[in-house]
């Protein structure tokens, strides 16, 4: 064989594996991009009606020093969607925990009535409501014991909204209209703005469907 010929050979054989190499390294990235995403869990109920949830809630806490220095209060925050034969409804489940007995009389909490979010110095005010008995209210199990579980009816746009503000505050505001403000413990809020792309085009697919 000709050095052309050798010469030839060698430049198609170092193309063939230049593409390989360049399909491998597309695949990796979709797969890795994939593995990062948040999963989403998906359960149904006695009812028939379908849930899904993140795999953990966002945890946020305040100091509790009239109990004890290490005492502290926590809140739970996590988004959720029901699908009760195609109707979709969209929530944040919210859960008080303490390392405090709540239980004791002197130290009963305050009765939580609207969670308020101030997404980038904008307030998002969401009434809260007990959980119906049986649904929602046992998709989370936080790490503090929970005192309260409710809920706050919310729109995928306002989970997108919050998913992507660079700044979020959260207060929880009393019957008597006191607010108890807490701070980012542990979680991600940009992992909300996942949830709602795939919670919405899961609903889009599903009506493309019927």
């Amino acid at each position: 064989m000709t050095e052309m010929g050798t010469f030839l050979i060698s430049r198609r054989g170092a193309a063939r594996r230049g593409g390989s190499e360049a399909v491998l390294c597309v695949v990796l990235i979709a797969l890795t991009g994939c593995a990062s995403r948040e999963p989403l869990r998906s359960q149904l109920d006695a009812t028939g009606r379908t849930w899904v949830s993140v795999e953990a809630p966002i945890a946020l806490a305040r100091a509790a020093p009239r109990f004890s220095h290490a005492a502290r209060d926590y809140l739970y925050l996590a988004p959720v969607e029901s699908n009760d034969a195609g109707k979709r409804k969209h929530y944040l489940w919210v859960g008080l925990g303490t390392t405090v007995d709540r239980l004791w009389p002197w130290a009963a909490p305050p009765d939580a009535q609207t969670l308020l979010l101030v997404l980038d110095g904008i307030p998002l005010a969401l009434p809260l409501e007990p959980w119906e008995e049986g649904q929602g209210g046992e998709l989370y199990r936080p790490a503090a014991p929970t005192y309260a579980v409710r809920r706050a009816s919310v729109s995928l746009d306002e989970l997108a909204r919050i998913g992507s503000a660079a700044s979020v505050e959260a207060q929880v505001v009393a019957r008597d209209g006191a607010a108890l403000a807490y701070e980012l413990w542990s979680g991600r809020w940009s992992d909300w703005s996942a949830f709602a792309t795939q919670t919405s085009a899961d609903g889009r697919r599903v009506d493309a469907r019927r």
